[in-house]
């Protein structure tokens, strides 16, 4: 019997170990590819040599602001319409991406008279830090930049317009908002409503493991909380969303694999007054619509604006 006992509770050990090694190596690889994820580089050099010849047809400047809330320097670029505009909307770039890949979306705005702020998130750029943290740390640096284009523009509206990861941001960054008073209203490109969904998302979509979703979303929030000291739970935006007062506009293309469109669903149910919208677009992809959709995209911006504001 005794040897039965023992032989039990070394399987038992043995399965532990496993299971917290198992448990390492898959949230480590989830940290890498989220907290730990770099912007990719410039993909066409050719494109991105016509988009800064179209920037040249503007008045810019680029701008390390201060982010004192996290110590580090924001890299932002100011971008002022031929239009004369008091108005200005601020654009929050997502994970893997930089600023330069909005700059077809700033251009449209310009074109319409609206004076643009593109910045760079964390690790992004010269924008400082060492981890990507999905909107927790990121809405501080949004303040400094509201606080900047308040500044700049007094007496104008100004608006988010946040896609993916910056749309979280934006969400995470309205609550600081209803002290403030900075920002006038958010436009939400295919935001997650939890940091855990998009996890679980995430894992459905991958081929690198054969993991099971509820595993790779487990291991991922052990292995934060042990490289943080932040969870999932600390990151969710439909938990923020109805303490906002400002209108919101919501956008999804009901094929996105990346952020669930019944998130969406679920932060407009959360939203607390009536100055809100969701449109979602068929057969669009994640954050496809604003370069494939253009003008029907910006008449529903066009027609929320008019709407609410």
């Amino acid at each position: 019997m005794k040897n039965k006992r023992f032989s039990l509770a070394k399987l038992i050990g043995a399965l532990a170990i496993f299971g917290s090694l198992l448990t390492l190596v898959t949230g480590s690889r989830v940290y890498k590819k989220t907290f730990k994820a770099k912007p990719h580089g410039i993909k066409d050099q050719e494109l991105h040599e016509q988009r800064l010849a179209e920037l040249d047809q503007y008045q810019h400047q680029k701008m390390l602001i201060e982010s004192s809330k996290n110590g580090y320097n924001i890299d932002t670029l100011h971008i002022k319409s031929n239009l004369e505009s008091k108005h200005a909307i601020v654009l929050v770039h997502g994970l893997y991406s930089n600023y330069y890949d909005l700059l077809p979306t700033a251009f449209r705005y310009l074109k319409d008279g609206c004076n643009v702020i593109l910045y760079n998130q964390r690790q992004s750029g010269q924008t400082g830090g060492n981890s990507n943290t999905f909107g927790l740390y990121e809405r501080f640096d949004l303040e400094e930049i509201a606080t900047i284009a308040r500044r700049i523009y007094p007496d104008g509206k100004i608006g988010v317009h946040g896609f993916s990861m910056g749309a979280a941001t934006a969400i995470m960054h309205s609550e600081l908002n209803e002290a403030s008073n900075l920002i006038d209203f958010y436009i939400l490109d295919a935001p997650y409503h939890t940091m855990a969904s998009a996890v679980e998302l995430a894992a459905k979509r991958g081929k690198d493991t054969k993991m099971p979703p509820w595993f790779v979303k487990f291991s991922g929030d052990a292995v934060l909380r042990l490289r943080e000291r932040v969870s999932y739970s600390d990151i969710c935006p439909i938990d923020v969303i109805g303490k906002s007062t400002r209108p919101i506009l919501l956008i999804h293309g009901d094929q996105d694999d990346w952020t669930d469109p019944d998130g969406s669903h679920q932060l407009l149910e959360a939203i607390s007054h009536d100055k809100c919208r969701l449109e979602i677009f068929p057969d669009a992809g994640h954050c496809t619509v604003h370069l494939d959709e253009e003008d029907e995209y910006f008449k529903q911006i066009h027609q929320f604006v008019s709407d609410f504001l």
